[in-house]
C-alpha cells in the first residue's frame, strides 16, 4: 500500500487502543464496582472497543460525580411553608 491510507489506519489503531487503555484505568481504578462487574465491563472495553470504551467511561463519570451537600444542616421551617413557620423565626 502507498499513499496516507496506512498512517490513517495507524493513526486510527492507535486512537482506539488509548481509547481502550484510558477505559481500562478507569474501571480497575473505579471503587463503586465488585470484581465482577469489572471484569464484564473489561470485556465489553475490549471486545467491543470504541462503543465499549464509551458506555464504560460514560458509567464511570456517573457514579464519580458528586453528591451535593445541602445548604444548612437543619434547614429553617420556611422552607417547607408549613403553617406556622413564621412563628420559629421570632
Amino acid at each position: 500500500m502507498h499513499g496516507p491510507l496506512p498512517y490513517v489506519l495507524a493513526a486510527i489503531a492507535i486512537a482506539v487502543l488509548a481509547g481502550d487503555l484510558a477505559a481500562t484505568v478507569v474501571v480497575l481504578r473505579s471503587d463503586f464496582y465488585s470484581g465482577r462487574q469489572r471484569a464484564w465491563q473489561l470485556a465489553l472495553v475490549w471486545l467491543i472497543p470504541i462503543v465499549g470504551a464509551a458506555c464504560c467511561l460514560s458509567f464511570a463519570a456517573i457514579h464519580r460525580r458528586a453528591i451535593p451537600k445541602p445548604s444548612a444542616a437543619f434547614p429553617g421551617s420556611e422552607t417547607y411553608n408549613l403553617p406556622g413557620g413564621e412563628a420559629n423565626s421570632l
